[in-house]
């Protein structure tokens, strides 16, 4: 609900915007006055010139904004009440909030043309102010807290390599891009400078499913040693089974194998294979149905003393998992850690279980009515899927009475033409990222209901194979995309 605000400044805002005009195009209005005028009550900063002409249709409301955005620039100061029209929209309210900030598009200590989304009760505005809050049964008459946040705009796109294979996988670790292919190839490429390390022959089949994460040093020795720290582990699935798991270092001169090992127990081509929070655990699953949990401290020792080792013909060593997890009935096609001990599977079987790797068992399922290919962990309570048929949805995680219980959220959907290739969430848990061989890339807010926020369409109506988020630093995010002939930064 609204709340109500004593002792602010009250100010009014001309009603002189165009809905039909994207923002982009518009010229912020100047008949948004920032004169004062004193009263015996309160002070009033009025941005309306016409004040008399207002009829009882032009209803209007109290507002006042606040922000969680870090960057000083974009935050106003003060505790300022505004008094605006009530059927104001988003475009109006990014106008008003640009003036207020004094933001000139052309401005160098600016990114490009800036606007903002907003929120009312952590809900995303996409209608007049008067329409939202009859939809939300909100009091008009109370003065309304609205959140401003900064909209996805896409600056650029910049080209990092011509590709003559298929991308399986891609992962960002730091400032390093790993892409798994369909040749049986690993490419490496360097996102500050956009130039690729090196390329590595894993297998002469295809390699289904990849994963990457930074070498933690476990005794004192190796955290003093700097020898470790561009050190990086990869786990490789694949085709008949066989999952390699090597231990690299990053040089100037590009990637060096220092360790590998084997890990055992896998049946058949591997499809998913997913690190826990802490990276102490490491699971696996595939076409055998099953799910196998490995110690990846023990795998990390083993790496360690096969490197110290002076033995120039060494063992390759196989190691078994700890447990194992034999209540899937389908083809495994995704895992996703919640925390430590608890994942998320899901199968062409329908089924979407979350279990837990102490007692190794379901601790929660959900019975869909389609085959699920991807899945991804948006936050504590949410998590997306993708099915067979091209569509996203959004499911609810809640705990009651010590047991989790999942929830599908009917109206939060999406959707592509064609087989979705990737799915992931955002850091920000809002955000959506799915590419697909429709040759769309869209962006969807999971506030908002089926359409994307933004979308990225391929040029040379090429299938999109991945996409991946990269944060390249607090304000900006950027997507890397592998379509079948190119990989691509997006900035935004």
């Amino acid at each position: 609900m609204g709340k109500t605000q004593g002792n602010k400044k009250n100010n009014k805002l001309d009603k002189t915007t165009n809905d039909d005009m994207p923002e982009d195009e518009e010229i912020a209005s100047d008949e948004i006055l920032c004169s004062e005028t004193e009263s015996s009550n309160d002070s009033s900063e009025h941005f309306s010139k016409d004040e008399e002409n207002e009829t009882q249709i032009d209803k209007e409301i109290q507002i006042y904004f606040t922000s969680n955005i870090s960057d000083d620039k974009y935050k106003i100061q003060g505790n300022t009440t505004y008094t605006i029209p009530i059927y104001f929209k988003r475009i109006d309210l990014s106008k008003m909030v640009k003036k207020l900030l004094n933001i000139n598009d052309d401005d160098d200590n600016y990114d490009g043309s800036i606007s903002f989304d907003f929120l009312i009760n952590k809900k995303i505005l996409r209608s007049s102010i008067s329409e939202f809050l009859e939809e939300n049964n909100i009091l008009s008459e109370s003065t309304i807290e609205i959140e401003y946040i900064l909209c996805l705009k896409k600056k650029t796109s910049k080209h990092i390599d011509n590709i003559s294979e298929w991308i399986s996988k891609m992962i960002i670790n730091e400032n390093i891009l790993y892409c798994s292919t369909f040749e049986g190839n690993i490419l490496y490429y360097d996102l500050k400078s956009f130039n690729k390390i090196d390329e590595k022959m894993i297998s002469n089949t295809p390699i289904y499913s990849f994963n990457v994460c930074k070498y933690i040093p476990k005794s004192d020795d190796d955290i003093c040693n700097n020898h470790f720290q561009n050190m990086h582990q990869s786990v490789i699935g694949l085709f008949n089974g066989t999952m390699k798991v090597c231990l690299n270092e990053e040089t100037d001169k590009g990637i060096s194998l220092k360790s590998e090992i084997y890990l055992g127990n896998n049946e058949d081509m591997i499809k998913c294979i997913e690190f826990n929070k802490s990276y102490s655990l490491l699971i696996s699953g595939g076409t055998d149905n099953k799910i196998n949990i490995y110690d990846n401290n023990h795998i990390l020792e083993e790496l360690n003393n096969n490197t110290n080792s002076n033995n120039k013909r060494k063992i390759k060593n196989i190691i078994t998992p700890k447990k194992c997890i034999y209540k899937e009935e389908g083809v495994i096609t995704s895992l996703s850690f919640l925390n430590d001990n608890k994942f998320l599977c899901t199968s062409l079987n329908s089924n979407i279980n979350i279990y837990d790797t102490i007692h190794t068992d379901i601790v929660t399922s959900y019975s869909y009515n389609k085959s699920i290919l991807l899945s991804d962990i948006i936050n504590d309570n949410l998590f997306v899927i993708s099915d067979d048929q091209s569509i996203i949805k959004l499911f609810d995680i809640r705990c009651l009475n010590q047991k989790n219980v999942i929830t599908l959220n009917g109206n939060k959907y999406y959707f592509h033409d064609k087989i979705i290739t990737s799915l992931e969430a955002n850091k920000n848990e809002l955000y959506i990222l799915s590419s697909s061989h429709d040759g769309f890339i869209n962006i969807y807010d999971i506030r908002l209901n089926r359409s994307p926020i933004y979308t990225i369409k391929n040029e040379n109506q090429l299938k999109y194979l991945s996409s991946i988020w990269f944060y390249n630093n607090d304000q900006n995010n950027s997507i890397v995309s592998a379509d079948e002939k190119n990989l691509v930064i997006h900035q935004f």
